[in-house]
């Protein structure tokens, strides 16, 4: 029978309302059921019953630990971040935690009161860290695919004792079949047909998967990945700089400078993103290997967007050719091929397609 699982987001709340709402995404993403206590203050006693039964009626606790402790419960001491981790490990919940790297705490949430020097959160992360499964992220797609990569892992190893959700409608016609399949009407016939149907329909959620991703993931990561503009301007400002010592004019500098950028500019729009990309090389992704010769800024950044959703690899070739004058050539180069979830990916991809 198919379930759903309902993941409990523990985290401060206003500096990290943004990795909040992307973490939401990564669990419906992943077909589970994001829980969270945006709508309550902290600090109200009541809510700490509340927040109590939301973990309770959980089935993964996911933990996001930013640059700040959090407001500290009167009662106990300690924040209240920190009290909704203790009650998940009391509940005996398994426990998932993604911590925010340094450098994105403070490219990116620049927290004027940072709590990264208290002696509270030091121990707390020490605790997060070395109590059970981690990742340590620098960016919010980071974040989101961590979430989405290890939430099937958990609910496998914990499948025994996770209760889950199921429809209660889908059981309780199930049951009243089952139980009158002795004197079934043609109405009922029907019904019990329908309810096949469902358990088909279901129980084969689990193949638009590839690998740790669904695929609808898979398909708009990849349709939104290209390259940042910002990524073709990283040398403008040395090239400006040489402009500046070589003695022109700051008119001349400022009409050359303009007339980069919008190179740079028309480079970018005309540049496939990663889905394009792939299909476009796709009979040498599929086949013998995409050769890689030289590493432009475009292989760079789509080959490591494709590892990191596993679907292609890299390996080093290496040639020798042998001369008659008994020199030996040695030349080597890199060749990129789908793994078998990239391969599984295109043949959804072309269903897909075919039934549209």
């Amino acid at each position: 029978m198919v379930k759903k699982y309902q993941v409990f987001i523990s985290s401060t709340y206003e500096d990290l309302i943004q990795e909040r709402q992307r973490a939401i995404t990564a669990i419906l993403n992943a077909e589970q059921i994001p829980a969270g206590m945006e709508a309550f203050r902290t600090g109200d006693a009541s809510q700490k019953e509340v927040i109590s039964k939301w973990i309770q009626q959980s089935d993964i606790y996911l933990l996001i630990l930013g640059g700040r402790y959090g407001s500290k419960d009167e009662q106990d001491g300690i924040s209240y971040t920190e009290w909704e981790y203790l009650k998940a490990e009391e509940l005996n919940i398994p426990r998932f935690a993604i911590v925010l790297k340094d450098e994105y705490i403070n490219r990116i949430l620049k927290a004027s009161h940072s709590e990264q020097a208290l002696p509270e959160y030091q121990q707390f992360k020490e605790k997060v860290t070395k109590n059970h499964l981690v990742s340590f992220v620098d960016s919010l797609d980071q974040l989101e695919l961590e979430i989405m990569k290890n939430l099937p892992g958990i609910i496998k190893d914990h499948a025994a004792s996770l209760e889950g959700w199921v429809p209660g409608h889908y059981q309780r016609d199930y049951e009243n079949l089952r139980d009158k399949q002795n004197d079934v009407s043609d109405e009922i016939r029907q019904s019990n047909q329908d309810i096949l149907k469902m358990v088909k329909q279901f129980s084969g959620w689990k193949d638009d998967y590839i690998g740790q991703y669904h695929f609808s993931y898979i398909k708009k990561k990849l349709e939104e990945t290209i390259i940042p503009q910002d990524e073709f301007n990283k040398n403008l400002q040395s090239t400006i700089d040489s402009f500046k010592s070589s003695g022109m004019s700051k008119e001349d500098v400022e009409r050359a400078v303009n007339k980069i950028e919008n190179q740079k500019k028309r480079q970018r729009e005309q540049l496939p993103n990663l889905l394009e990309y792939v299909k476009v090389n796709r009979r040498e992704l599929v086949g013998p290997g995409l050769k890689i010769t030289q590493r432009g800024l475009i292989e760079e950044y789509y080959i490591s967007e494709l590892e990191q959703l596993n679907l292609a690899k890299e390996e080093t070739i290496k040639n020798s050719t042998h001369f008659a004058s008994g020199q030996i050539l040695d030349s080597r180069y890199d060749s990129l091929y789908f793994t078998e979830e990239g391969k599984k990916f295109m043949t959804m991809l072309d269903e897909l397609n075919s039934s549209d």
